[in-house]
């Protein structure tokens, strides 16, 4: 995003003009020190050295700053990355919903699910299919304690809804009225995968 290239640029900036003025300060010390011993050896003025240690001052100075610049934008860079990180963490929750809106069906029918509607499915479901219907959860299971999911009185059946058994059972619940969601995939928190569960949507416990 814009934010964090302005900080990259800005920090890319701030680092070379930080080793400009690490080269700036290191040479003025070097000619201090030069001067120094031509100094000693009588062969320049003493303002020719101050003249240079004040520019050696003036240097270190100037690297100083540039180093409290660097700083300052190494810190920015680090706050547009964090906010970068968040907003693309919302916006994968936000895809992830989407898709989880799209991986659902539903239909509350006419709001109620009993056994007799459980019983009478299997065995139709038994007749059409010859085989028993694949029931994966009848009630309360761990799985839906660990999920927070009051699951009493609903039915789990461990078809995929876009299968051929999936769609008949589908098609039943939906001409008798009667409450079902349809989960294509895992859903966080919700589903662990692809099944059918019969009933009223789970409340959280």
């Amino acid at each position: 995003m814009p934010e964090l290239q302005r900080a990259e640029a800005n920090l890319e900036y701030a680092s070379a003009a930080l080793r400009a003025a690490e080269e700036q300060a290191r040479a003025a010390q070097e000619k201090v020190e030069r001067l120094r011993a031509l100094y000693a050896r009588g062969l320049i003025a003493r303002r020719d050295l101050e003249w240079a240690e004040l520019e050696a001052r003036t240097a270190q100075a100037q690297l100083e700053a540039a180093r409290e610049v660097e700083r300052l934008a190494r810190d920015a860079l680090a706050r547009a990355r964090e906010y970068a990180e968040r907003a693309a963490e919302r916006e994968r929750r936000r895809l992830s919903l989407s898709r989880a809106l799209v991986r659902v069906a539903r239909s509350y029918g006419r709001g109620r699910f009993t056994l007799g509607d459980l019983g009478a499915l299997m065995r139709a479901y038994q007749k059409r299919f010859g085989t028993p219907l694949p029931i994966s959860a009848f009630g309360q299971t761990p799985t839906h304690d660990r999920l927070g999911l009051d699951h009493r009185g609903r039915v789990d059946i461990a078809l995929h809804p876009e299968s051929e058994q999936g769609r008949w059972v589908l098609d039943y619940l939906t001409r008798r009225g009667i409450p079902y969601i349809a989960f294509s995939d895992e859903v966080p928190n919700s589903a662990t995968g692809a099944h059918i569960h019969v009933g009223l949507p789970s409340g959280r416990r």
